[in-house]
């Protein structure tokens, strides 16, 4: 007897052996596309409830999955995509023009611009003592040597994106084959498991919905202003606005008072008024009407940290960052709440 339970031991610590080696060998392979994986995972959590009435429609649910990757590539990834290349090439032209022209630099100049002349002397000593010139050069010169690392391999892009619709295809159709594993492979209880990873899915399509859609679409609404009263690379302010707008307090002032501003020092008066008056009553509208509407019902979540979890997200990630680092903070917070509510000590939920 002791001999059987010694070779049970022997066999069951070899079994982990080479499972860990082997999981860890998985992991070097599919490492590289994790992040492309992921964000095909929360476009699926996103779609999952469309899914599943097309489903029940057209009695087909590779028809289904179909539809809805070809969606996803006609309605959000082609359209974004040409966008990226404009802002690039908004970026390039604004960067040369910077560098090569500098009579900007004028309307700083208290003999030169009005507006800075009525500043008070302190302020406009301060505003002079800036090298202002060299730091835009700069700052300029940096950005055009820069500006192409978006798509500086095109090869990997092509294929994350190949990848990106195989896997969001097959995730959506067979989401709950592997749900079904995911319940099957967990040591708890599948009643637990269940509320788990409703509880993480909720709080993902929270996050998307309710504060990442609401920054995209005052960002839209922010370029289309810019663009309409002569803002220079408009789209690319607008991209930034969609990051302002997730900052607590200032939100989106921090992108449209400056632009405003500029078009006061270059003398537009009236493109200023008009783009200060499109940032109340349209960037402005988006945030208190249509804001409560999509965050309604969500889980709220502290505004500091869905910033600190995009910027890191972009940081860590790339562009894809700004989906994957508020998707693993929704994870993290789902189980705080669920270690919160007694989970080990207790093996409940409430």
């Amino acid at each position: 007897m002791p001999q059987q339970q010694t070779h049970m031991t022997i066999e069951k610590w070899f079994f982990l052996l080479i499972t860990g080696v082997v999981l860890f060998l998985f992991w070097s392979v599919i490492e590289p596309f994790f992040i492309v994986l992921l964000l095909a995972t929360v476009v699926t959590i996103i779609l999952s409830p469309i899914d599943r009435k097309l489903t029940k429609w057209l009695k087909h649910p590779k028809l289904s999955a179909g539809i809805l990757t070809a969606s996803v590539l006609l309605l959000i990834f082609i359209p974004l995509l040409i966008v990226l290349l404009v802002m690039a090439r908004q970026a390039s032209d604004l960067v040369q023009n910077s560098l090569v022209d500098t009579s900007w630099l004028d309307q700083l100049n208290p003999e030169t611009s009005p507006l800075v002349a009525m500043l008070p002397e302190v302020v406009q000593e301060q505003i002079l003592a800036l090298d202002i010139a060299e730091t835009g050069k700069a700052i300029a010169t940096w950005a055009f040597e820069n500006i192409g690392a978006l798509f500086s391999s095109t090869t990997r892009f092509v294929l994350n994106a190949f990848l990106f619709f195989i896997a969001l295809f097959y995730l959506i159709l067979d989401r709950d084959v592997l749900y079904k594993e995911i319940l099957a492979l967990s040591p708890l209880r599948d009643s637990i498991d269940e509320k788990i990873l409703k509880r993480i899915i909720g709080t993902i399509r929270s996050v998307v919905f309710g504060v990442l859609i609401l920054a995209v679409i005052q960002g839209i609404f922010a370029g289309i202003g810019m663009t309409i009263f002569g803002v220079p690379g408009a789209l690319i302010w607008g991209a930034v606005t969609m990051i302002a707008a997730l900052v607590p307090f200032v939100g989106t002032a921090l992108v449209l008072i400056p632009a405003t501003l500029y078009l006061l020092f270059t003398g537009s008066t009236y493109a200023a008024l008009g783009l200060f008056a499109w940032s109340i009553f349209f960037v402005g509208a988006a945030d208190n009407f249509i804001g409560p509407y999509l965050i309604r019902g969500t889980t709220h979540m502290h505004a500091f940290l869905v910033l600190l979890s995009v910027l890191g997200g972009l940081t860590a990630y790339g562009s894809i960052g700004i989906l994957a680092g508020p998707t693993i903070l929704a994870a993290m917070l789902a189980l705080i709440e669920l270690y919160k509510s007694g989970i080990l000590t207790t093996g409940k939920v409430k």
